[in-house]
């Protein structure tokens, strides 16, 4: 007679915390993961309380409570000096691996060529998704072409712009100090509304 016994397979504790943060950096490098107490060798359920943007914090494995913390590596883009506002990014910055710690906004994977600074950006810095935009095709401040089209005619002039803008975006200009809206339909080419 021959007994068959249901074989249950389950998830190691350790490899579940490991999945949890790659969700979120998926390039981070897991170095150590230390409990209070000792995590379990196996489970059924678990529910994580902390955030993955922390290296501590709690979780709750088959109605218990454990404690972790993580020691890990993640690379990341870092400046090289300090970047003005609307500058590119490129190329004043360089990868590096550092140690992980709680970061404000995620740390961004890759560089595009046409990402630049939200704001000013001082050397050694992340660069991370709240610093950092794509350029619009009209900036704030930027000197901007302005094509007035009537009938059979179109006049070409000059214009400040008033706030940031990509194609299609109606946005605030001023031209011989009156404000007027324009449609961007090219980069730094408006099209004055009537």
């Amino acid at each position: 007679m021959i007994f068959l016994i249901p074989l249950f397979l389950f998830a190691s504790v350790k490899s579940e915390i490991i999945n949890f943060y790659k969700k979120t950096y998926p390039n981070i490098i897991i170095e150590k993961i230390t409990a209070n107490p000792a995590l379990p060798k196996h489970y059924k359920k678990i529910k994580f309380l902390l955030s993955p943007k922390q290296n501590s914090g709690s979780i709750i494995i088959d109605g218990k409570y454990y404690y972790i913390t993580i020691k890990a590596e993640i690379p990341v883009f870092v400046a090289t000096s300090i970047i003005r506002q609307n500058s590119p990014i490129l190329p004043y910055v360089v990868k590096k691996i550092v140690k992980f710690r709680y970061f404000y906004s995620k740390p961004l994977e890759k560089i595009s060529s046409n990402l630049i600074a939200s704001k000013i950006i001082s050397k050694n810095s992340v660069i991370n998704e709240s610093n950092t935009k794509i350029a619009p095709a009209v900036l704030r401040e930027e000197r901007v072409t302005v094509l007035i089209k009537s009938k059979n005619i179109t006049i070409s002039s000059s214009a400040k712009a008033l706030r940031d803008g990509n194609i299609g975006d109606i946005i605030p200009i001023e031209m011989n100090r009156k404000i007027f809206n324009a449609k961007v339909t090219d980069k730094g080419v408006v099209n004055l509304e009537n």
